[in-house]
């Protein structure tokens, strides 16, 4: 536990360290990897609509509205729906990729911690509610800017915000404090992604983000932990 601790202290310190300017560029490229790989991974078959903008293109996208077709997604008959999370103090910032996804048609999921049970008392645990484009705004003064805050599951139902199930996930984008090359990662040690990830589907991309300043030789692991087949980092 020491060794994990100290390693939370020296790793966010490396990260914190990262002044704004390049803080925003990493991230930049971090998000267009990310929207390639989602992409790639839930590619649209063809001939079922019109063309949605290519990665890269995004930015043009978002001023121009999204106005192509919702089409059929290889394997999933709908846009994907993809599990994404609002950037807390140097966490890599994912906003880019957020309106890539919106102008893409995609459904867009954040996390916030929930109560549920009798009058919302029950345990805490992490849920993720789609946040339409339209809403998003709203999303950020109802729970995104306040990530770590519990909220009873009522409240947010009654909002018009709708729970998304972990099976629904097509791809989820996790955010850690460490990694090495063997996609061993080290969260915050709340252990909500390592409840997380064992719901998804066998073929939900998961993808871990992080600065190249966050990369150190070896994650210590126990034997519950699972490494990430992708790690994307700048």
């Amino acid at each position: 536990m020491d060794e994990k601790k100290n390693m939370r202290a020296d790793v966010l310190g490396r990260r914190d360290a990262l002044d704004a300017q390049t803080r925003a560029h990493k991230s930049a490229t971090i998000c267009r990897a990310l929207e390639r790989l989602v992409e790639e991974a839930c590619a649209p078959d063809t001939g079922t609509g019109r063309t949605c903008p290519p990665a890269g293109d995004s930015a043009e996208a978002n001023q121009q509205g999204p106005t192509h077709e919702v089409r059929t997604y290889r394997n999933f008959g709908r846009p994907p729906c993809i599990a994404v999370y609002a950037a807390m103090r140097s966490e890599v910032d994912l906003q880019a990729f957020v309106h890539a996804a919106f102008a893409r048609g995609w459904d867009v999921c954040f996390p916030c911690m929930v109560r549920a049970g009798a009058d919302d008392r029950g345990p805490s645990r992490m849920a993720f509610y789609r946040v339409p484009r339209e809403r998003l705004d709203q999303a950020r003064t109802a729970f995104l800017d306040s990530p770590l805050r519990c909220l009873p599951c009522a409240a947010l139902s009654d909002g018009g915000y709708e729970e998304a199930e972990p099976t629904d996930l097509d791809a989820v984008a996790v955010p850690l404090v460490a990694f090495d090359d063997a996609g061993n990662r080290l969260g915050y040690g709340g252990g909500n992604y390592d409840r997380l990830l064992p719901l998804l589907r066998d073929d939900a991309l998961v993808v871990g983000v992080a600065f190249d300043e966050q990369r150190v030789p070896a994650v210590p692991c126990e034997p519950h932990d699972r490494p990430l087949a992708r790690i994307v980092h700048a």
